[in-house]
């Protein structure tokens, strides 16, 4: 009988240890429960209930004899057949549920008390096929077939970005729109791949961009810390403002309208990295209140604080062994409030405060910041619109912000060398047939569409209008999608961050109108020689090249110069590589009017008139409709300023130019007229 007791004690005891060993390791993390890795594309799934307590084991009888434990001990890591890489944060789903998993060993620690953290993977709760990296280092993965993994979690490498500037950067809506369009439509992003912080600029925005159901205080210098968590996979906090998921297609996450979700997708997927977006950006805002004055609560330093508590959040997670820092840099979309600055001015003013940025948020040596102390890498500029008729081609006239912008992100000199153009897709849209044309090139149907594009609403159409895009100053969610990722696609190319797709090359001159593609332009009719290059696509404007072709002419920033008028011409080429564009600027006195252009049975007849620094003059015709044109004759200017063309054909509509040059063989502008000849 004593035997028989010693025994079933035995037999207890290892049954007793066997099921704890096994609870322990099919615990679940406190986190969200969302899409894994292995998934192609992210869906929103419910957040996993807490782990219930384990029941009671009943007692057995004396004379019952328990179910000995059969499952071996698990092989080590270096003994698996299979092995998975995973990063810190990541999720993966497994074809079968796991039956257990065995820490082997963690280089992580905990980041609240700087203990070793418990375990390296953990399971959820509702998917047992799904599991988490919690922690790093090394651990064996047993499914239910007996198929085991070998997994080793590493730090993850995590860009921290900053979005700044006004409304349509903080991802204000059209007011024609209803919230529910920007809710619907907000991209979905994978948990664990991509965190946010947004400081609301007010208190309505908690609701109307954040999508949160409560408010607070708008951003503060004072409060900027309320609005970032300790850890940045921390999402328990009651207020939805201090939780990172909120771009990411979690049952919890609110879904902030704007570029934010976007621009992280993206990212992500050119770098094969994570992201935390941090946007400080406030509505309404002229550039001076960007500007680092002393003691101010304004919104230069409302950003820094804001941006300033992600670092001390991330320098604890880095510290951990969690992640490694990759890449700094900040976004800027203003320039709508200032319509009325000349470009200067605006110059100077961003300046001061991209140099105030970079010394601000470079981080230090102090503990607090050790691990994030790297110098911001880039500002990309989304290009501003010019706050005029929404819906019209008057948007993109040369305001000056407009041509300061664009200045900076063309310009490689020094000052200017770190200042990117993230999107001009502004420039695209430009009326409802260019916006149709936009989306059908790029994406064909709408089921491609709607599969590049994860939301909320599931099935998406290809936008068609103007309206789809902006009907008021603000954006709609399907813009900020698009404007969002091709910001990120741009500043990864330019810098090198993501390999460079082969692309064809243009570059357009426009003058006051911001839209016409212009390639000359005479004194005589701008009394302002403004004008601005672009280059498409947007990240080779950096490498956008002036030569100028005559002593005579300059070109300072956005400032044409021409000295002399008795030089009838000169040239600036622009290039981008081996692409090129000639844009001539003519004198007043370059040109030669035409007096009168008449047909009769003779022919046609044409008579203009010459100035004193005119040395001959040509006569060219072709006609109506086509492009070539036919040298017919040349005259010395003090023997002649008339022609008859003989030659003309009856019954056809002509069109003849003549063009005045000086003595060295500068020709001027043409001047057309137009005739129809007689039967």
């Amino acid at each position: 009988m004593r035997f028989i007791k010693k025994y079933f004690c035995l037999a207890v005891i290892c049954f007793a240890l066997g099921f704890a060993g096994y609870s322990f390791n099919s615990l679940s993390v406190s986190a969200e429960d969302d899409a894994a890795v292995s998934t192609p594309e992210p869906s929103a799934t419910a957040a996993p209930s807490e782990t219930a307590q384990p029941s009671e084991t009943l007692q057995p009888s004396e004379t019952e004899e328990p179910e000995p434990t059969k499952l071996p001990p698990l092989v080590s890591y270096e003994k698996t057949k299979k092995k998975l890489q995973l990063k810190y944060d990541d999720r993966y789903t497994f074809s079968k549920e796991v039956r257990r998993v065995a820490t082997e060993s963690v280089t992580s620690t905990k980041v609240k008390t700087g203990k070793k953290d418990t375990k390296v993977i953990s399971v959820a709760n509702s998917n047992k096929k799904k599991v988490f990296a919690v922690g790093c280092g090394k651990a064996v993965v047993e499914l239910v077939d007996g198929t085991t993994y070998g997994i080793n979690v590493k730090p993850a490498k995590i860009s921290l970005l900053l979005l700044v500037g006004q409304s349509n950067m903080e991802g204000s809506h059209s007011d024609d729109k209803s919230k529910a369009e920007y809710t619907n439509n907000t991209i979905l992003n994978y948990a664990g791949k991509v965190y946010s912080t947004y400081g609301p600029s007010c208190r309505s925005h908690y609701a109307n961009v954040g999508n949160w159901s409560t408010a607070s205080s708008p951003l503060s210098v004072k409060n900027a810390s309320k609005f970032v968590p300790d850890t940045l996979t921390d999402n328990s906090s009651q207020n939805q403002w201090c939780r990172t998921n909120n771009l990411t297609a979690t049952a919890t996450a609110s879904g902030k309208s704007g570029i934010d979700s976007a621009l992280a997708d993206q990212w992500v997927k050119k770098l094969k990295e994570k992201v935390w977006v941090v946007n400080a950006a406030h509505g309404g805002s002229s550039i001076t209140t960007w500007l680092p004055k002393k003691g101010a609560d304004n919104n230069f330093w409302q950003a820094v604080a804001l941006y300033k508590a992600c670092e001390r959040t991330l320098n604890k997670e880095i510290k951990a062994g969690h992640y490694t820092l990759s890449h700094k840099g900040y976004f800027w979309l203003q320039g709508e409030q200032d319509f009325k600055m000349n470009a200067g001015d605006y110059l100077n003013y961003f300046i001061k405060m991209h140099r105030a940025f970079k010394t601000q948020l470079r981080g230090s040596k102090a503990a607090s910041y050790k691990y994030v102390h790297k110098s911001l890498e880039f500002a990309g500029i989304l290009m501003v619109r010019s706050h005029r008729k929404p819906t019209s081609l008057a948007d993109l006239e040369l305001t000056g912000p407009r041509k300061a912008q664009y200045y900076m992100c063309n310009s490689s000199k020094n000052a200017y060398k770190d200042i990117f153009l993230a999107s001009q897709l502004s420039e695209v849209w430009l009326n409802n047939s260019s916006v149709k044309s936009y989306f059908k090139n790029k994406y064909g149907k709408d089921a491609k569409y709607t599969q590049q594009n994860k939301t909320r609403k599931g099935s998406l159409k290809l936008p068609t209008s103007l309206s789809q895009i902006h009907s008021t100053i603000h954006y709609t969610q399907l813009a900020y999608n698009e404007l969002g990722r091709d910001a990120a696609n741009n500043i990864c190319y330019a810098l090198g961050y993501a390999s460079r797709p082969s692309a064809t090359t243009k570059i357009k001159v426009v003058g006051k109108d911001g839209y016409k593609d212009i390639s000359s332009i005479n004194r005589t009719a701008v009394k302002n020689m403004n004008v601005v290059v672009k280059v498409f696509p947007a990240w080779k404007s950096k490498k956008l090249a002036v030569q100028r072709k005559h002593e005579v002419i300059s070109y300072d920033k956005w400032k044409v110069k021409f000295k002399e008028n008795k030089v009838f011409n000169a040239k600036l080429l622009f290039s981008v590589g081996k692409t090129k564009k000639k844009f001539t600027v003519y004198s007043k006195n370059s040109t030669a009017p035409i007096k009168e252009l008449y047909a009769d049975e003779d022919g046609v007849k044409i008579s203009w008139k010459a100035n004193s620094y005119t040395s001959y003059c040509n006569v060219y015709r072709r006609e109506k409709g086509t492009k070539k044109w036919s040298y017919i004759a040349r005259l010395d200017k003090k023997t002649a300023q008339s022609y008859n063309d003989i030659f003309a054909e009856s019954g056809k509509t002509y069109e003849y130019a003549v063009t005045a040059y000086d003595a060295d063989g500068n020709g001027g502008e043409k001047v057309i007229g137009e005739v129809t000849t007689l039967l």
